[in-house]
């Protein structure tokens, strides 16, 4: 009986023993076993959140409406090409989504149309500079390549503040009336494609990974990117100052002539960097 005893206890002992062994295997190797391989230690991404940016971009115009006294369709209207320049502030929102605010200046460029009604008080050719500020909210939707180019498609929601500087008549070669200046406050909208290629860093490093050192720490570090597209922008309309004659004193002979459907297509360019 003694020795029955002596064999149970014998039993249990090497029985404990083992299960703490294999206790220990398994917290050795982080959540596996001695027959399974080790479980991957966990780990935290990290990498920018905000960005800026500086812009440039080259613009040609489609031929606006041209009214006048709410009467005159005005013919053979357009707008000249023109260059303009802003910059923002940006956050990367994660799963292939960013977004910014931007600011630019469009710099002035010459709107012209005519009036060849010769019943007209004031016929001619009308001439005048327009330039804007336009503030965007935007919104991108990268497509990840797994290469450094990185196609993207965009829309944006604004204002506009347009605003026409001081122009002539002109009939037959003859200034015969001068056009005030004028300013309009508009709603401004822009749809955006193009792709983006880094030039500097971005790469993704890892830190960490064992039990003394902590979990795997992924970042993707700050990078310099630029951005090359196109742009659909949607500047509503702007209604120059009264337009006087030159050679007679007299009330205006136009109130508010109005350029309306002001839109450009663009090739804009741009450098983009991560701020932390």
């Amino acid at each position: 009986m003694a020795f029955t005893r002596a064999t149970l206890l014998l039993g249990a002992a090497l029985a404990i023993g083992s299960a703490q062994g294999a206790l220990a295997a398994d917290l050795g190797s982080y959540g596996g076993s001695m027959k399974d391989a080790p479980m991957a230690m966990p780990y935290a991404a990290s990498g920018p959140s905000w960005y800026a940016r500086i812009d440039g971009g080259y613009s040609s115009y489609d031929d606006p409406t041209v009214t006048e006294n709410g009467i005159y369709d005005l013919t053979e209207t357009g707008i000249d090409s023109s260059w303009s320049v802003g910059g923002g502030i940006g956050r990367y929102f994660g799963n292939g989504f960013r977004g910014d605010v931007t600011v630019e200046q469009r710099f002035e460029t010459d709107v012209s149309a005519s009036l060849p009604d010769p019943a007209a008080t004031l016929p001619g050719t009308r001439q005048f500079g327009l330039k804007s500020t336009v503030v965007l909210a935007n919104l991108y939707y990268d497509f990840d390549t797994g290469s450094r180019f990185t196609p993207y498609l965009g829309v944006g929601l604004g204002v506009t503040r347009n605003k026409t500087t001081e122009g002539t008549v002109d009939d037959c070669g003859c200034v015969t009336g001068t056009i005030e200046s004028g300013s309009d406050t508009h709603v401004a909208g822009a749809a955006m494609a193009g792709f983006t290629t880094r030039l500097r860093g971005g790469e993704t490093t890892v830190q960490g990974g064992s039990i003394k050192d902590g979990p795997v720490t992924v970042s993707a570090g700050r990078g310099l990117y630029l951005d090359v597209g196109y742009r659909f922008l949607y500047l509503g309309e702007v209604a120059t100052g009264p337009v006087s004659t030159t050679y007679a004193v007299g009330p205006p002979v136009s109130q508010d002539p109005a350029v309306e459907d002001i839109h450009a297509h663009e090739f804009r360019f741009g450098l983009r960097y991560d701020i932390n």
